[in-house]
């Protein structure tokens, strides 16, 4: 069995819920009553059969609140609560770091990678190019993983089978709720699950909300609008010389679970490096956004040195 750990929460975010019903099932009545009523409703709409992953198993969690961490437990059929979570450490294959502030993240991974254990990273990764170089060799060596759900959205698999056929793509749009330094990594992670990254530099264009301009060095552009406050919106659009192409990615559940199945099958097969290079990249299209933002000019990615 894979033992897996599941560590901490954020604001916002009910990943160490529903990452660990996707690996685990779910008690009913307590995930009815853990005050994420989304997750349990699409959990609730999926098939007995549509819970679990190869031989793994979330055996232990720990988050900040003792209180949210029983909860957590109890509506994830969860068998080990525990008061630090260096106290995992020697139990474990593997952890899911599923709370979304980067601040957190490389103090709590370093214990996990230095001990050889491998680590999924809830997005986005950093956006502090120290704590980048840190990640940068174990997301080469395949023990460190991080992304959106919606690089495995099944929404996109069709424009990501018929690539070929598209056309010569003129402009790709992302439009996300809430904010570029959260919710800009779902549209990006989606987009170059579709195209190859050839992103050379990032705008930030004023308006009433976050909007910036991505320049490839083909010439197309990309346009991400995160829209803060706004009904559920998490839509990626292409456009090329003769096609258009739409996708709503907003079911969850099947972008979770391929993500946590890619997750354990690297780790049970012994795969290595899984797209650590775009991981970096993509970091420093938020990075890059965020200098942008500020100094009101376009900022290349290059200049950004990890």
């Amino acid at each position: 069995m894979l033992k897996i750990g599941i560590i901490g929460t954020s604001e916002g975010n009910g990943h160490p819920y529903s990452f660990s019903a996707i690996i685990n099932g779910y008690d009913d009545k307590n995930m009815s009553m853990s005050g994420w009523n989304n997750i349990y409703m699409y959990l609730k709409e999926r098939d007995f059969s549509d819970f679990g992953i190869s031989d793994a198993k979330a055996t232990h969690v720990w988050t900040q609140s003792l209180d949210e961490s029983i909860k957590i437990a109890n509506a994830s059929r969860i068998d080990n609560v525990v008061d630090n979570y260096e106290d995992m450490i020697k139990d474990v294959d593997a952890v899911i770091i599923a709370r979304d502030d980067y601040e957190s993240h490389i103090k709590i991974a370093k214990s996990f990678l230095e001990a050889g254990k491998y680590v999924f990273i809830d997005k986005p990764l950093s956006l502090d190019i120290n704590d980048l170089i840190y990640f940068k060799p174990f997301l080469e060596s395949g023990q460190l993983a991080s992304c959106s759900g919606i690089k495995y959205a099944p929404e996109l698999d069709k424009i990501r089978r018929d690539i070929n056929e598209f056309g010569k793509i003129k402009l790709i749009r992302g439009t996300t709720v809430k904010s570029w330094e959260k919710y800009a990594i779902h549209m990006l992670d989606g987009i170059f699950s579709v195209v190859p990254f050839n992103v050379k530099s990032v705008q930030y264009n004023n308006s009433n909300h976050e909007s910036f301009t991505l320049y490839n060095h083909d010439g197309s552009i990309i346009q991400i609008d995160a829209l803060g406050s706004s009904e559920l919106t998490l839509r990626i659009e292409f456009f090329s010389d003769i096609k258009y192409y739409r996708a709503d990615t907003l079911d969850a559940f099947p972008s979770f679970k391929r993500l946590l199945s890619n997750f354990i099958f690297r780790i049970e097969r012994g795969l290595l490096d899984n797209g650590s290079i775009l991981t970096i990249n993509l970091m420093k299209v938020l990075i890059a956004g965020k200098m942008a933002q500020k100094t009101k000019s376009i900022v290349e990615i290059d200049s950004l040195g990890i």
